[in-house]
């Protein structure tokens, strides 16, 4: 496998989980920021 492989999945695999852990985590009582909005796009009530 060529090095430039991991060079690019590397970043893409932190970003990615980082970005879902900040989506998916509950956000603070009364806040309402991006990811509140996102969360409740995605898993609509």
């Amino acid at each position: 496998m060529p090095e430039w492989w991991l060079e690019a999945t590397l970043p893409a695999a932190v970003f990615g989980s980082l970005f879902l852990l900040w989506v998916l985590l509950p956000a603070a009582e009364g806040e309402s920021d991006f990811a509140s909005r996102l969360r409740d796009r995605i898993f609509k009530k």
